[in-house]
């Protein structure tokens, strides 16, 4: 990292967006939704600022799966597409998604993985849930707010913004309406303006000691490590193991999707029977869903995870 480098000075290059290629507290996360608005609208107005611990991964992505085993344990698990690694889980889904059975490319959704980012964003204004306002708080969403800040990053027409930047990047006015059973972004927009981040009722300056200031609370605020990607234990391992036994039949070339991590399977352990129908334990409504990674901080949200 360059020794320039410093969240006071952030270029449109500087911010690692992943365009290639977990306990936390309640306490620590933003999750407005829909249905805590007026009306069914929830209006927010916040501003995403620098991971003080690695600037330059200020936007956290991930692919995860929210996978439900044998026993009717549900987990969420990262997927090691994260980092360009091979997945069995991936090796699972596209088995049974190219399958002639129309029971096997029903139960490939139950494999599907999604996208998830992962920032800090500053609490500027929030009426819902006004004793927020002035706080750090860690959000998480999915694509369709991935989309818009990438938008200011490298627009059409006109310059790009840094919207990470703490003096010249811009507040982000969020509207979460409810369509069918999600909460939708579309209404969701940068402001056109740039402008300081916020201390307590005005616009931060590049002085020492507002800067100082800045340093002291982002240092204060929660840690955005927990949700990197998490390489699989043996414990994940083994549970991963028997939910793509519940899907796949005996000498359906079972080694090839699990051979990408170690001793998932012991030389005496035997594949299970193959059911008629996959007995999968039937998932929360959020968890059906087939919307992909767009509907992913609702499928979090739902499950309160």
């Amino acid at each position: 990292m360059s020794e320039e480098f410093n969240i006071f000075s952030i270029g449109v290059e500087d911010i690692n967006t992943h365009e290639q290629q977990e306990s936390t507290g309640s306490n620590t996360m933003y999750k407005p939704t829909a249905d805590d608005g007026k009306d069914g609208t929830y209006k927010a107005l916040i501003r995403f600022v620098p991971n003080v611990e690695n600037p330059r991964n200020s936007l956290i992505k991930k692919y995860v799966n929210w996978l439900t085993g044998p026993d009717g344990d549900s987990k969420l698990v990262d997927s090691p597409s994260s980092v360009g690694e091979a997945c069995p889980i991936a090796d699972a889904f596209w088995k049974l998604r190219k399958s002639d059975s129309a029971v096997d490319r029903k139960a490939s959704d139950k494999l599907k993985r999604r996208e998830q980012y992962v920032a800090l964003v500053k609490i500027i204004k929030d009426p819902q849930k006004p004793d927020l306002e002035g706080t750090y708080k860690i959000f998480k969403f999915g694509y369709k707010i991935k989309e818009k800040i990438d938008a200011e990053l490298k627009p059409d027409f006109g310059e790009p913004t840094q919207v990470f930047d703490l003096f010249e990047g811009k507040n982000f006015e969020l509207i979460i309406t409810r369509q069918n059973d999600f909460n939708n972004y579309d209404k969701s927009k940068f402001s056109s303006t740039t402008s300081s981040v916020m201390l307590g009722d005005k616009p931060a300056e590049r002085t020492k000691e507002d800067m100082a200031t800045i340093k002291e609370e982002l240092d204060n605020s929660p840690s955005l490590k927990q949700f990197e990607y998490q390489a699989w234990d043996e414990s994940t391992r083994n549970f991963v193991n028997s939910v793509i036994k519940m899907y796949l039949n005996p000498g359906q070339a079972m080694d090839s999707v699990t051979s990408s991590f170690e001793d998932t399977v012991t030389p005496t352990e035997a594949p299970a029977p193959a059911p008629t129908k996959a007995p999968v334990k039937k998932a929360a409504p959020a968890a059906e869903a087939a919307g992909g990674s767009d509907d992913l901080e609702s499928f979090l949200n739902d499950l309160e995870i």
